[in-house]
């Protein structure tokens, strides 16, 4: 018996690593986590337009945007976002990650 889902296929790119390990250092993973979370949800259930959640440096806005937009997500210059058709798989694939690294973390 085999269970197939969506997540499977799903990788994360080098460059999202790389960011990942910098978010690690910077201890921003929480946050991410919860914003990847949200819409991962949202896009789950057909929704988008979502604002994104502001960091107190720029540093950290800059780095996530770069790394949810690697996964399919369009950040537009008001702060909402658009999910490209297929992102669910990517988006859900980051949201693992950052899981695993919060919890590792703590």
């Amino acid at each position: 018996f085999l269970v197939q889902t969506c997540f499977n296929s799903a990788e994360l790119m080098e460059d999202q690593l790389l960011l990942l390990l910098e978010s690690l250092e910077m201890k921003i993973v929480p946050q991410q986590l919860k914003l990847v979370r949200e819409h991962t949800s949202h896009l789950a259930q057909n929704e988008g337009g979502r604002d994104l959640v502001s960091f107190p440096q720029e540093k950290e806005q800059e780095l996530t945007i770069a790394m949810v937009e690697m996964s399919g997500v369009m950040v537009q210059k008001d702060g909402s976002v658009v999910c490209m058709k297929d992102a669910f798989p990517a988006l859900a694939a980051l949201c693992v990650s950052l899981y695993v690294l919060h919890v590792l973390n703590k």
